[in-house]
């Protein structure tokens, strides 16, 4: 079995005290920490690198709120599970307006620090396998911005999205149609999608963003019977 991808988490905070509560929580639950003092740090690392969670100092941060916001907004760590630390100026709904899935008041307790953390994690599994990712071979087609039709080779394929490649670069932000069937799979399957990346060399990821309720339910129960232990081999489509 391919050992487990450990999780990741962002701190921005300049708080001693909230630094050295949170990394004993998250080492206690095995989740590796980086540590940005300052906000345009922290932007640089969301924009570098996937995060299963981010937890930002709100009220002691200068600028925590807007990158919380601008978290919520951007590609790669969107989804991810965020923590607003506040000590009583931003108030906790104002916290869950900005983007926040849980709100921890200062002085952190490590009791409930430690309960929060334990359910953001299963949030986060959850979150790794809509994106799970897996391998197979198979052939289709895809309709880009209402031009002919190219075929495609399929490389992985997720709930939320595919990676794949065909004989041209695909133009980033384009809408996708895309026709398929996969292996052992009774139907073909036709799906609607967004090109996330793509490199001169013809690959390309997309996420799919409508999709039948009966075909919907044909790829969940294709990938259901494949299933693989989560971190074997995990791409994020939106990256």
């Amino acid at each position: 079995m391919v050992p487990f991808m450990a999780l990741q988490a962002l701190l921005l905070s300049r708080d001693p005290e909230v630094q050295k509560t949170i990394r004993r929580v998250l080492d206690t639950a095995n989740i590796d920490l980086d540590l940005s003092q300052n906000a345009e740090q922290a932007r640089m690392a969301i924009s570098r690198r996937k995060y299963d969670a981010f937890m930002v100092d709100c009220d002691d941060m200068p600028s925590g709120q807007e990158v919380l916001r601008e978290l919520r907004k951007g590609k790669s760590n969107r989804n991810c599970i965020a923590f607003a630390v506040i000590s009583g100026r931003t108030s906790i709904q104002q916290a869950f307006e900005m983007g926040a899935n849980f709100v921890l008041d200062k002085p952190i307790s490590v009791d409930r620090a430690t309960r929060s953390v334990r359910a953001a994690q299963g949030l986060i599994l959850r979150e790794r396998r809509r994106y799970h990712r897996h391998l197979v071979k198979a052939t289709g087609s895809i309709l880009v911005d209402a031009g002919s039709e190219v075929p495609i080779s399929i490389t992985n394929i997720s709930h939320g999205g595919i990676s794949i490649e065909c004989t041209r670069r695909l133009d980033e932000g384009g809408a996708a149609k895309l026709r398929f069937q996969l292996p052992g799979a009774k139907h073909t399957l036709e799906v609607k999608g967004e090109v996330m990346w793509s490199t001169p060399e013809g690959k390309s990821g997309i996420r799919f963003q409508v999709i039948s309720v009966d075909m919907k339910k044909e790829l969940d129960h294709w990938l259901e019977r494949r299933a693989m232990p989560v971190g074997a081999m995990f791409i994020n489509a939106t990256v």
